[in-house]
């Protein structure tokens, strides 16, 4: 855990936002960005706001769907915010994938990835190749020196925080089945991503996610 949060730091510190592949901080409009995984795909919907400083202008997502596998407690159905791109976009060289997140209404005392190890916080998809690589929620470190709440907890309260993850394959999952991918698989996969989401169901019930800052440099 130690080594990975050095990590962090240090990729941040060496990383230049004018180096950035894309940036996403909806000024103007929600940047195409969609929610999927709800009844239907819907547009995420653009607030022209600012919260504490931290976000200033953001998209949105609601819960439209609950329901629940009673077995394991979590939602069968999650949604994610969801960005497409009308042609390959290349991320193999990139060092971080950033985005700043709060929650307006959601029971943080009820997370769906609970009891699972395998949910993934950012999907990667490569369609030419019919690949992804997942980024999955039990290896986030989460700083809450950084955010809008201070908690002894490693896990997300839902609170303004900013999440900064480390492009290393030792971190991400093969999104077929689960297990660790290699540092050249993993970059291949990132030559051509087609697709890009990131969780926004991270509630058993109910919630509305706020999404701003999404830097991949």
């Amino acid at each position: 855990m130690l080594l990975y949060i050095a990590l962090i730091y240090i990729i941040i510190s060496q990383t230049n936002q004018n180096h950035a592949i894309l940036q996403d901080y909806f000024h103007l409009n929600n940047s195409e960005w969609n929610i999927i995984g709800n009844k239907n795909i819907t547009a995420a919907e653009f607030k022209p706001f600012n919260l504490n400083g931290l976000m200033s202008n953001f998209i949105i997502g609601r819960d439209k769907l609950i329901n629940m596998d009673y077995g394991n407690k979590d939602d069968t159905n999650l949604w994610f915010f969801s960005k497409h791109f009308p042609t390959n976009f290349d991320l193999h060289n990139t060092s971080i994938f950033s985005f700043t997140m709060s929650s307006f209404v959601g029971d943080f005392k009820k997370l769906n990835y609970e009891n699972s190890s395998v949910s993934a916080l950012i999907k990667l998809i490569n369609n030419v190749t019919n690949e992804s690589v997942i980024f999955p929620i039990r290896n986030l470190i989460i700083d809450y020196s950084k955010s809008s709440s201070k908690s002894n907890s490693t896990k997300y309260n839902g609170s303004l925080q900013r999440f900064v993850i480390p492009m290393v394959n030792s971190l991400w999952l093969n999104g077929q089945d689960y297990s660790h991918i290699a540092y050249n698989h993993f970059k291949r996969i990132l030559q051509n991503v087609t697709r890009i989401d990131i969780l926004g169901d991270w509630t058993q019930g109910n919630e509305t996610m706020a999404l701003d800052n999404v830097l991949i440099s």
